[in-house]
């Protein structure tokens, strides 16, 4: 299992574990998002060192990503809010982009998000962005989909 797997499968315990769907369709709002996800940063970070978490890849921009597999040359990002307004995934394409441009070796982005998540990549304008971001850049972008597995 590779680090980032083992990230993702840590993120859907985590959801599980704090029941985020099933409370955020009850009306939690971003705080709440924010403790599972910081809770999941304190997790990896005990379970792969700190090294990985919340770095700063361009010292100009001084803008983070949430974990920085530099062995993998990948950036993982959690995203629940990925089909909203203002257009996450470009800003988190443009983020790593300016990664790869201040001299890291980033080949792939991961993004995890919400249960529908995945429906993203259906839409034209997304495909394009990310083949155009493989083809000019040789960085593949994904979207991992967690799953609600405490609906009820």
């Amino acid at each position: 299992m590779t680090k980032a797997e083992d990230i993702f499968q840590l993120a859907q315990e985590d959801a599980d574990a704090y029941r985020m769907f099933a409370l955020r369709r009850a009306g939690a709002a971003t705080p709440f998002v924010n403790e599972v996800v910081n809770h999941l940063k304190f997790l990896v970070g005990q379970k792969f060192g700190v090294g990985i978490v919340n770095q700063s890849l361009n010292q100009a921009s001084r803008q983070t990503v949430d974990f920085w597999l530099e062995d993998e040359h990948t950036i993982m990002e959690m995203e629940f809010n990925i089909l909203s307004t203002p257009p996450v995934l470009e800003k988190e394409i443009f983020k790593t982009l300016l990664a790869k441009d201040a001299g890291k070796d980033v080949r792939q982005l991961i993004l995890i998000g919400d249960p529908g998540a995945a429906e993203l990549l259906k839409a034209p304008t997304t495909t394009a962005i990310i083949n155009w971001v493989a083809r000019h850049h040789q960085i593949r972008v994904q979207v991992w989909e967690l799953k609600d597995n405490n609906e009820r």
